[in-house]
């Protein structure tokens, strides 16, 4: 008799054999907010382009009409805002690891479009002893300190969201052209 085992359990067996290290919260939080960032452009380029919603301005032009004007769906204000109430519960399906190669750390996805990251054969997952909730804290703490930036980026053409975010306006990064002067 075969005994199915399920996802979840595969990956707690595997959490358990992974020896834990340090990690330096700094670099943690970085990651988070990258992969914070990239889970919200995730969302907004899930959403078809042909759905707009119109925006109003409340001010009256010089004939006395309210000025209207339409924007994407995904990169409305509401829409933003509903993702932000959301996005970090998809913290959990997230781990911290090492590469394998370089030793450096990275916060990945366990699992994309269905099957396993690729990603998994490189790296050495970390243990944590709160099984990764720390992640989704992190998570839920930069939108709250930063929320009207991160939405107000996204709602922008700025073809640099993750650096925009994370190093200029969070800084939780470390800004490289600074290191590199150094």
């Amino acid at each position: 008799m075969f005994v199915k085992i399920t996802f979840p359990y595969i990956y707690l067996f595997f959490i358990l054999l992974v020896p834990s290290i340090a990690i330096d919260s700094s670099l943690l939080k970085c990651q988070v907010c990258c992969r914070l960032v990239e889970e919200i452009q995730r969302n907004v380029s899930s959403v078809d382009l042909s759905r707009v919603v119109q925006v109003d301005n409340f001010r009256l032009d010089v004939n006395g009409d309210q000025q209207k004007r339409t924007v994407p769906l995904g990169r409305s204000q509401i829409y933003l805002t509903e993702v932000m109430e959301s996005v970090c519960e998809k913290m959990n399906d997230y781990v911290r690891a090492t590469f394998k190669n370089n030793g450096s750390l990275t916060v990945i996805p366990l699992v994309l479009e269905g099957t396993m990251n690729p990603l998994m054969n490189e790296v050495d997952v970390v243990q944590d002893s709160d099984l990764n909730k720390s992640l989704q804290y992190y998570c839920e703490e930069i939108v709250s300190d930063i929320e009207d930036d991160l939405i107000s980026i996204m709602k922008s053409d700025d073809d640099n969201v993750v650096h925009s975010i994370c190093t200029e306006v969070s800084q939780l990064c470390p800004n490289k052209k600074n290191k590199e002067e150094l």
